[in-house]
């Protein structure tokens, strides 16, 4: 459990239903200029410079930063030995393990026409040379496990932290995926975040279903943007995609404006989440791209439309909270997108029909942004790293605050 202090406020729940460093992106945006047909497109190669710089760290950063320290592993041995150490469920064939922040499945792959959604630019690219990818350390998995099979089946996105599942064979794999679209017919959101953010949501907490389409903008490219209105038609053609989505505020410290979010929802794609967070007036932390859609204008928040190119400009971070997270005054660019996929739910996946439930805990820097904002203290990040994990119908993981 969480301790309270008397400068954080815990949020009563009304909530009564029942889920890259994207900064890089936004900084070459600000660089766009109406008119110029030359840069209709992003330039890839500045995009991955930019990357490279946010993730290796800024030069006047303390080298002992959290933030500076993630991407310690140089071989496929050595990530794959990390992988199989952050395990927190096997049984069955099924393994659970805690995929690190910006650790991509696949290495990404340049193309002459270039990718055409700001989604596939943040997925290509940008990640140090010496990093493997989780794709590169299957063979390697599957020895450490003694499997003659393995596959990934659903997994945190790159710019997240938190579960990835694995199945030894083809047909487990096809339980699971069955698992998760029986959880969308029963309107029941398989997968959990944690977010950190900017400031409280408005509504702190809600249950809804939203709609989510990619939508051209020009110099830009295609963006995810929450719709208010839809067609069923264009739910057929795959034009847009419906998603039952659950927030609720978990903890707020008014001192750092800073909120730790959950939220439950069957999708995460297209950056559902992070455009969902900013479409909530509450931006995660570290997520440039979609922040800027929020802006504060005569002491109100208000949307900013993904046309406008204000909308694309760097996160702006208050100095109350910026000054804890110990950087310097221009390494905005360190900061990691605080989003943790820190539960997943298979519906009546376990042979008496129950649901199995795997948790994971967000990973080190997070669990540090959360104490240096208010959001957690150390006695409770303490009791997090020593709970013990167990196999059955639920693992240990991330306690209800």
């Amino acid at each position: 459990m969480f301790l309270y202090f008397g400068k954080v406020i815990k949020i009563p729940s009304a909530w009564g239903c029942g889920r890259s460093s994207t900064r890089t992106i936004a900084t070459a945006v600000k660089h766009v200029k109406k008119g110029k047909s030359s840069r209709s497109k992003i330039d890839k190669h500045k995009t991955s410079i930019l990357k490279r710089r946010a993730l290796q760290g800024e030069e006047e950063t303390n080298k002992g930063h959290i933030f500076k320290l993630m991407y310690p592993w140089k071989t496929k041995l050595q990530l794959a030995e990390h992988l199989k150490s952050t395990e927190v469920y096997n049984s069955g064939g099924l393994i659970a393990l805690c995929k690190p922040y910006g650790i991509a499945q696949v290495r990404g792959v340049s193309s002459d026409s270039g990718p055409q959604t700001v989604v596939q630019i943040l997925n290509s690219g940008g990640i140090p040379d010496h990093v493997p990818t989780v794709g590169a350390t299957i063979p390697v998995l599957k020895e450490l496990y003694g499997a003659s099979h393995l596959e990934v089946i659903r997994s945190a996105e790159r710019w997240s932290s938190g579960l990835m599942l694995l199945c030894t064979s083809p047909e487990l794999a096809d339980k699971v995926h069955k698992s998760l679209r029986r959880s969308r017919t029963l309107q029941q959101p398989p997968l959990t975040y944690w977010a950190v953010t900017v400031s409280l949501p408005q509504p702190v907490s809600a249950a809804s279903k939203a709609a989510c389409k990619l939508e051209y903008v020009n110099n830009i490219g295609k963006v995810p943007v929450i719709l208010k209105n839809y067609t069923q038609a264009s739910l057929k053609r795959g034009e847009v995609k419906l998603s039952v989505v659950e927030h609720q505020t978990l903890i707020y410290n008014k001192n750092t404006g800073a909120a730790l979010v959950e939220v439950n929802t069957h999708s995460a794609r297209w950056h559902f989440l992070r455009v969902w967070l900013a479409h909530s007036f509450s931006p995660i932390l570290g997520d440039a791209l979609y922040s800027s859609r929020v802006k504060m204008i005569a002491g109100k928040k208000l949307h900013v439309s993904p046309h406008n190119l204000t909308s694309y400009e760097p996160q702006m971070i208050p100095e109350e909270l910026y000054s804890k997270l110990e950087l310097p005054s221009q390494a905005k660019d360190m900061i990691p997108c605080h989003l943790h996929l820190a539960k997943v739910r298979l519906a009546q996946f376990n042979n008496d029909k129950s649901d199995l439930i795997i948790s994971a805990q967000p990973p080190d820097f997070f669990m540090w942004t959360c104490r240096q904002l208010g959001l957690m203290s150390s006695e409770d990040s303490a009791a997090e790293t020593n709970c013990d994990s167990t196999q059955g119908k639920e693992n240990a993981g991330p306690p209800p605050p």
